[in-house]
């Protein structure tokens, strides 16, 4: 059997999250990804705001940069998220606050996303969602919606909590 006829008996969806799964925008208003929920939420300081994007204004320029090679583009990657990061975890969020900052975020899934998970979990095909946002908002988006099935897997960057369950880190 060849590589292409074994590969028809194999089902499973791969997919990104961030404008894939969830919206651009909704009535001409821009919908906020994973780390965007993170950053516009209340417990946030308008101080830490500011400088997430100050390093956006930075970042963001070099990341859409057609003139450079990923490579020129990655070490400034890591840099703007490590950055971002350290201000996140220097807020201190607590983890108990995450449904209620995904609850009031503008965050919304694309149009067709409940039939679509549901139909892939009638017919047990696998969905592996890879995201190179924050995975402890994208699972409790997809747990809102109702459509965090038992064939859906998530792998992305995961906040790590302190003993007193506050942001202490976050795991790639």
């Amino acid at each position: 059997m060849t590589n292409r006829e074994s590969a028809v008996h194999v089902k499973m969806i791969i997919t990104d999250f961030d404008m894939t799964l969830s919206r651009f925008s909704h009535k001409g208003k821009r919908c906020p990804t994973c780390h965007n929920i993170i950053d516009n939420c209340k417990l946030v300081t308008d101080e830490c705001r500011e400088k997430l994007l100050k390093l956006k204004e930075k970042y963001y320029a070099i990341e859409v940069d057609p003139g450079l090679t990923v490579e020129q583009k990655y070490p400034h990657m890591v840099e703007w998220y490590n950055k971002s990061h350290r201000l996140l975890v220097e807020q201190s969020l607590p983890k108990a606050k995450l449904t209620e900052i995904v609850a009031e975020s503008d965050v919304m899934l694309k149009e067709g996303y409940e039939n679509f998970f549901d139909k892939l979990q009638q017919h047990s095909i696998p969905v592996f969602i890879f995201s190179a946002g924050i995975g402890d908002v994208l699972e409790e988006v997809i747990r809102q919606a109702g459509v965090y099935h038992p064939n859906v897997k998530v792998v992305s960057n995961f906040m790590d909590f302190d003993e007193n369950v506050r942001i202490s880190n976050h795991s790639s």
